[in-house]
């Protein structure tokens, strides 16, 4: 009986070891953990949670009591945690703006934020969730150096490689901010030019509009190819991510008509598969003629199988805008079409035949 209670007891012990080396949430109000925190100069570490939050309570089961998030948590802050939808948490989150859970603000001796983790749960102890805090703490304090003026070379550049890893947004506006100074001649270079070709995405960034305009110029340097792929690659993805919400339609055409001048192969089809697009989704029957138009001298402007095919994915509801002539007139030319395509494509198109003429 004594050796069953002692192993009772070595367990119950092991328990509150493990528990000990986990990290120590305080029972304390808000006011009270700023206060300590001012007063041990440590920061302030919150748990932002709510009792539904599934995340939230894996955090606490598996990730707070890891040794590791106790050495890390302890030795640096006050820690408490808060649910957002009772006593003093539902202060916080309104000062906060805590709208993500769990979240887990750092803060200053005085309240105000030096750091937070929307959304920052982990789902897997092999996540390293103390790391996690850390890259979040790195970025903020480079954010705040950035903020207040800093602009040297070399803390641009490890800037740069934070924010390659952890805020892509940003990313695009502290290029555009810092490097459309520096030049055609310098953005060639090959270091900028590759920062430019992997993270300028966004046919609206200041900096990917700097490399439309002046896109002559780089081609002197690049090559026409290498900057057309760039810039024929960055439309094409707007318009797969987002099919047209919220983007400039006019603006974009008005743009490859321009690559289209400048004789940007990828220009052309691109164009048309947006104008296919827009017509249709938007119910245009007054505009069914613009399609139709394409469609009749595509053998022609599109010799290349894999723009043709691209063009005519889009021709999906088709049906619902034109009436039975033009309708008829679509399956004409896409017959024609049809005849010049390999076998495969040719079935498809057949399969827009069939549909139109239902």
């Amino acid at each position: 009986m004594k050796r069953i209670f002692l192993i009772s007891l070595l367990f119950s012990l092991a328990g509150y070891c493990l528990a000990q080396e986990g990290t120590n949430f305080e029972d304390l109000t808000f006011k009270e953990a700023l206060a300590k925190s001012q007063a041990t100069g440590k920061k302030l570490f919150i748990d932002c949670y709510t009792k539904t939050c599934g995340p939230c309570k894996y955090m606490v089961k598996f990730i707070f009591p890891l040794k590791e998030c106790g050495d890390y948590f302890n030795s640096n802050y006050i820690c408490i945690m808060k649910d957002m939808e009772e006593g003093d948490g539902i202060d916080i989150a309104q000062k906060y703006d805590i709208r993500v859970y769990p979240t887990y603000l750092i803060l200053n001796h005085d309240g105000t934020v030096y750091c937070r983790l929307d959304g920052g749960a982990v789902s897997s102890p092999k996540e390293d969730f103390v790391q996690k805090v850390k890259d979040a703490i790195e970025l903020a304090e480079a954010n705040r150096k950035y903020s207040a003026g800093a602009r040297d070379r070399s803390f641009l550049k490890e800037y740069i490689k934070i924010l390659r890893v952890h805020d892509k947004k940003r990313l695009q506006t502290v290029m555009s901010e810092t490097m459309i100074q520096l030049g055609v001649d310098k953005l060639c270079e090959p270091e900028n030019w590759t920062l430019i070709k992997t993270e300028i995405n966004n046919v609206d960034t200041p900096l990917f509009r700097y490399l439309v305009e002046n896109r002559a110029t780089f081609s002197k340097h690049l090559g026409q190819q290498e900057v057309e792929d760039k810039i024929i690659s960055v439309y094409s993805e707007e318009f797969r991510v987002l099919k047209m919400m919220g983007i400039d339609f006019d603006k974009r055409m008005t743009d490859l008509k321009q690559f289209e001048k400048d004789h940007y192969k990828g220009a052309l089809p691109l164009r048309y598969r947006m104008l296919f697009f827009h017509i249709i989704n938007k119910g245009q029957k007054d505009r069914v003629d613009e399609i139709l138009k394409v469609l009749q001298n595509m053998n022609k402007e599109l010799p290349d199988e894999a723009n043709r095919m691209s063009v005519l994915r889009e021709l999906t509801g088709f049906e619902r805008i034109a009436n039975q002539q033009q309708k008829e007139k679509a399956s004409t030319y896409l017959q024609e079409i049809s005849n010049n395509l390999q076998p495969n494509n040719a079935a498809y198109v057949q399969s827009l035949i069939t549909r139109i003429k239902k």
